[in-house]
């Protein structure tokens, strides 16, 4: 297995910081990866961004992995786009009920 480590200040993504995840993405997209982030955060807005712009995902498909961690708010918000969210704050996902 080879390690890649993309830093990403939570605070200040940017959107470089995106073109950096999409290169490596696009590199191994022939191959299996495992793709990760201390909290998940980082990574499930980065995925749904490069699901739905790179891949052609539809929207609910490649937002899910995200909204069952969390739903981006301030300046996460703006990276993925959802410029409804960017003056909320984040929010975590919220439980699914059983029936």
């Amino acid at each position: 297995m080879t390690y890649i480590h993309l830093p990403v200040d939570f605070e200040q993504p940017t959107d470089a910081d995106f073109e950096r995840f999409s290169a490596v993405m696009d590199d191994l997209r022939d191959e299996r990866a495992h793709v990760h982030c201390i909290a998940n955060l980082r990574v499930t807005a980065f995925l749904y961004r490069y699901r739905r712009d790179a891949l052609g995902l539809p929207d609910p498909e490649a937002r899910a992995a995200m909204d069952s961690v969390w739903q981006p708010g301030g300046v996460w918000a703006a990276i993925v786009g959802d410029a409804a969210a960017v003056r909320l704050p984040h929010q975590p996902a919220r439980p699914r009920s059983v029936l």
